[in-house]
C-alpha cells in the first residue's frame, strides 16, 4: 500500500450533481471524513489540551468522476512535516485500478487560546510519522 491510512467512502445520492456525478466540493468532505475518521481519538485529546489541527491549505486533482454506483476509499499518509505543520497526500480510488482524484491538505497545529501555531506534539508525531 502506498499510504498508511485506508478509509472507504459510501457515495450518497446527495453527494451527485446534475450530471449525475459527485460534486467536485464534496470530494474536499470525503477527504475530511476520512481524516477525521482515522485520527477522532487524536483530534479529541488534543482539543482536551487546546490544541487544534487546523486545514491551511487543500488542493485536489480531479482525474475521474465518481458516479453513484462507483467503491470508494480515501488512502492517505503525512508527507511532510515542518515544526508547526505537515502534509497530508490523499488518493481517492476505487480499491483497484481506478484513481478519481488525488489531493493534499497542509494541517498547522494551533493553540486555542492564543490563535498561534504551536509546535506538533511528540504523541501525535509518534502516531502520525513513521
Amino acid at each position: 500500500m502506498k499510504y498508511r491510512f485506508k478509509e472507504e467512502i459510501k457515495v450518497r445520492f446527495a453527494d451527485l450533481d446534475a450530471y449525475g456525478h459527485v460534486n467536485n466540493a464534496t470530494f474536499f468532505t470525503y477527504l475530511e471524513t476520512a481524516r477525521t475518521n482515522t485520527f477522532l481519538s487524536t483530534f479529541n485529546n488534543l482539543m482536551e489540551k487546546g490544541i487544534l489541527l487546523i486545514v491551511v491549505k487543500a488542493e485536489c486533482s480531479y482525474l475521474k468522476p465518481i458516479t453513484l454506483k462507483d467503491r470508494v476509499f480515501v488512502e492517505f499518509g503525512i508527507t511532510s512535516k515542518g515544526k508547526t505543520s505537515f502534509v497530508i497526500e490523499y488518493e481517492i480510488n476505487n480499491g483497484k485500478s481506478v484513481t478519481f482524484a488525488t489531493a493534499s491538505t497542509t494541517m498547522v497545529c494551533l493553540d486555542k487560546n492564543s490563535g498561534k501555531p504551536v509546535k506538533v506534539p511528540g504523541g501525535l508525531e509518534e502516531y502520525l510519522f513513521d
